[in-house]
């Protein structure tokens, strides 16, 4: 996959909605919550955007992210150089 294909989940268009397959679906793992059914909402793209930056703001709507991550570099992961995240 490349970074200028377009590219998205919809269970409406999904070939296994309302299977069995959906109870090991990445993405209803991802929604699951104890109130009920997902409610699914389409997110509409206001600009164009690199795909990780839309991937960010809707997990921040979903409320899966409190902050703007910081991402890093793997060497400088790898090599210690990253703070430790406060908990």
């Amino acid at each position: 996959m490349f970074f200028d294909d377009e590219f998205s989940l919809d269970c409406h268009t999904c070939v296994a909605a309302n299977t069995t397959a959906c109870s090991d679906c990445i993405v209803s793992h991802l929604l699951a919550n104890d109130d009920g059914p997902i409610e699914l909402e389409p997110v509409p793209v206001l600009s164009p955007t690199h795909a990780l930056d839309r991937a960010v703001a809707m997990f921040q709507r979903a409320g899966l992210v409190d902050d703007v991550p910081v991402f890093v570099s793997q060497a400088d992961f790898d090599a210690g150089l990253v703070a430790p995240v406060p908990g």
